[in-house]
Order: C-alpha cells, then sequence, then structure tokens
C-alpha cells in the first residue's frame, strides 16, 4: 500500500468515524426531542432550522471544494487563499444573517414571539459558520484528525445538553439557544484548531482581486447551492406554509432517519477528491477508472441502505420515536430511496469541479428545485407529506442523474452513473469475467 492511500484511507477512517458519532448523537438528541416538543413543537424546531439551512450557501460562496483545489495546487499561497476565503465567506454569512434578522423582526413566517426570537438567534449564529471554510484546508492535507476530534467533543457535548433539556421539558426557545451555541462554538473551534496547526489567519493577506476570482469561479456554485438547498429544505417550509407545523414535525422525522446516512457518500468523495485531482493529472486513464468503482460502490452502499431501511420502516419509527409518529414510516419507505441518487451526487459534485463544468451543477440543481416546487405545490394539498417524500424523489432523480443527460460534456458522468444503475445485471460481466 502506497503512502498516499495510507493517509486517504487513514483520513477517510477519521471522518468515518466522526460521522458515525455525529449521526448517533444527532439521531438520539432527534428522537428525545421529537418525544419531547411532540409533532406541532418538534416541526417548528425543524420549520426554523430549515430557514436557516437556506441561507447556507450565502455563506460558503460556492467557494468549498475550489479552496481545496487551489491550496493542493497552489501551497505556497497558503495564508493569501485562507484570509481571501474567510474574508468573503463572513461577507456573505453577513448578508444570510441579515436576511434572517429580518424575519425574526418582522416576523413574516413565524408564528409568534418565540419563534422571533429562536430565528434571531441562530441567524447571529451562522455567521461564525464562515470559518467552516477551514475544514477544507484540512482536507487539502488530508488530515482531517483534528477536525474530527474538534467538532466531536463540540457535538457530544451539545447533545448532552440537548438530552438534559429535553429530558426536563425544555421549551422551543431554550432548545434553539442551544443548536445557536453549537453553531457557535463549531465555528470558534475551527479557527483554534488552525492556529494550532498553521497559526492565526493572516488578514493582512487578503486579496480581494484574487477574491472576485474565486467568487467568479464559484459563481455558479453559489446558485447551484441555493438551488439544491431548496430541494432539500423547501418540503418542510411548504409543508408549514400549506398544511400545518404537525406535518412538518413528522415528515422531519423521515426525513432525518433518511438523510442521516447521507454523510457516508461525503465522507468518501471529500476524502478521495484530492487524489482524484493527483491521478486526473498524471494517470487519465487510471482517472477514469477510479470514478466508475468510487461510484460503483455508493451505489451499492445507497441500494442496500434503501433495501433495509424499507423492510424495516415501520418498527423503527414506532421504536424509536412512539405511535403519534408512526405515520412517519410510510414516509421513510419513499424518501430512503432518494439515498440512491444522492449518494452518486456526491460524486458527480467533485467531478464537476475537476473538469471545470461548474455551471452544470447550477443547471442540475436548478432544475432539482423547480421541479420540487413544482410538484409539492401540487402533490401537497393531495398526500400531504407522502406528497413531499414523492417530491423529492423527482426532484433528486432530475437534479442528480437525468440532468446530465442534457449536454455533451456531462453525458461522461452520466454513462458512470448508468453503469452503476445497471451494475445488479451486469456485475458478473464488469468484475467476475
Amino acid at each position: 500500500m502506497n503512502p498516499l492511500l495510507k493517509k486517504v484511507l487513514a483520513n477517510t477512517s477519521w471522518l468515518a468515524s466522526e460521522k458515525v458519532i455525529t449521526m448517533a448523537a444527532n439521531l438520539l438528541v432527534a428522537l428525545l426531542l421529537a418525544r419531547s416538543l411532540n409533532p406541532e413543537g418538534y416541526g417548528s424546531l425543524s420549520y426554523l432550522l430549515a430557514i436557516i439551512a437556506l441561507v447556507g450557501p450565502l455563506t460558503s460562496l460556492g467557494l468549498n471544494a475550489i479552496i481545496t483545489r487551489e491550496l493542493v495546487n497552489q501551497p505556497e499561497r497558503n495564508d493569501a487563499i485562507m484570509a481571501t476565503a474567510s474574508g468573503f465567506r463572513l461577507l456573505g454569512a453577513g448578508v444570510g444573517t441579515a436576511l434572517c434578522l429580518i424575519l425574526a423582526v418582522t416576523g413574516w413566517g413565524l408564528s409568534g414571539a418565540v419563534d422571533q426570537w429562536a430565528m434571531a438567534m441562530l441567524a447571529l449564529a451562522n455567521l461564525l459558520t464562515a470559518f467552516h471554510v477551514i475544514e477544507f484546508w484540512f482536507q487539502a492535507h488530508v488530515a482531517a484528525k483534528a477536525v474530527a476530534r474538534m467538532r466531536v467533543s463540540v457535538i457530544v457535548l451539545f447533545s448532552i445538553a440537548k438530552i438534559i433539556a429535553a429530558l426536563s421539558g425544555a421549551g422551543l426557545l431554550l432548545i434553539c439557544g442551544l443548536f445557536a451555541l453549537e453553531m457557535a462554538c463549531i465555528g470558534i473551534g475551527f479557527m483554534l484548531i488552525y492556529r494550532r496547526a498553521q497559526g492565526a489567519i493572516q488578514w493582512n493577506e487578503l486579496d480581494a482581486s484574487y477574491g472576485l476570482q474565486l467568487l467568479k469561479q464559484g459563481f455558479w456554485l453559489v446558485l447551484s447551492g441555493i438551488a439544491a438547498v431548496i430541494y432539500l429544505k423547501v418540503d418542510q417550509v411548504m409543508l408549514a406554509q400549506m398544511v400545518n407545523r404537525e406535518a412538518v414535525g413528522v415528515y422531519a422525522v423521515a426525513a432525518r432517519l433518511s438523510e442521516v446516512w447521507y454523510f457516508f457518500a461525503t465522507a468518501i468523495a471529500i476524502s478521495l477528491f484530492p487524489a482524484l485531482l493527483k491521478l486526473k493529472q498524471t494517470n487519465p486513464d487510471r482517472y477514469q477508472q477510479r470514478l466508475q468503482q468510487i461510484c460503483d460502490v455508493l451505489f451499492v452502499a445507497a441500494l442496500v441502505l434503501a433495501i433495509g431501511i424499507t423492510l424495516i420502516a415501520t418498527p423503527l419509527v414506532r421504536i424509536l420515536f412512539g405511535q403519534d409518529y408512526l405515520p412517519a414510516a410510510a414516509i421513510l419507505t419513499i424518501h430512503i430511496w432518494g439515498s440512491v441518487f444522492i449518494y452518486m451526487r456526491a460524486l458527480v459534485s467533485k467531478w464537476l469541479i475537476a473538469e471545470h463544468l461548474l455551471a452544470f451543477s447550477l443547471v442540475s440543481h436548478g432544475l432539482g428545485a423547480l421541479i420540487n416546487i413544482a410538484a409539492n405545490w401540487y402533490l401537497i394539498p393531495l398526500y400531504g407529506g407522502i406528497g413531499a417524500a414523492w417530491a423529492t424523489i423527482l426532484s433528486y432523480l432530475v437534479a442528480s442523474y437525468i440532468a446530465f443527460w442534457f449536454a455533451s460534456s456531462t453525458r461522461p458522468i452520466a454513462k458512470v452513473m448508468t453503469r452503476s444503475l445497471l451494475l445488479p445485471f451486469t456485475l458478473g460481466y464488469r468484475y467476475w469475467r
């Protein structure tokens, strides 16, 4: 095993370990909060967090993987890259925070003073998410250990606090305050581990012209990020407006049990991205071979997950969340199949960056967002949460697969995904011949 592969595997192990612990902690917290707050209260919490998620792309500015690429390709410009990316992301986070504070002050879309104060706290904490950009410095150096240890420490600490709050019957405002503090502490944690590994961010190295170049490169990713968040979270916002908060609570339980597994695909794609970039430069044939193999692994993992969750959905929801949330089982058996496309999409997103085809990230996510909104608008009044789940599957299918057949430049990755989708029928021919 060569040293690079050893480093990649170690990095993946740290990422996977972090995500497993995080998944378990978040699931336990969600379980207890759902039982404590009841469907309506849990629906309110999920609704507020969904709104905060909608402004997330304004913080990232599409710079995430671009920063990894820049640090890998230009390590000598480390200080300028980190200062510029951090500064521009702070500006983006400020815009997102301002929008949420406007909602908090005006009360638009909120149901009272508790919602308004909760939104204000979450909005202010959102500012510090700008420093999540530091994670991509560690990714570029294939050194996830420090990030994993920091984030696990913060998440476990606040998970304990949330569990105590749930068991003591705390209200929505206190629980939202804990979520806000957690967001802030993770941002501070990133600054501390970067200072230890590399030193403080050199703000005097901030290069506005270079930042504008990065922003121009990431422009399509900003818009695609907004579109992606819309088709991931707009269902909960629309359920709240078109049905009620209780429907959001039931749907959020199903979505939590479905989306909690997405991190596996993200961890694999993040860990392998720097190695794929190097392989693309040195061995294009092996690069194509690795793309297909990774896509196959992601597809098989998602297929096994979807089948397993479908078979145990009803007892799983009943045991974990109780009888009040039993309608979430039917939603879950539909929603979980979106993982087939989401898992492969994790690789496709990196491929678009490597191939400098960022505009297609917007095209695909934009189509997904439009279809999701239209399908939700039609299906939610007819079928409630189940309709929202079908709308989600349809949007995932279009955004993560069908859209890539439209242009000749993206058709190669569509063919890679098609070969993976056909793997159950071609496995013997492709791997055992």
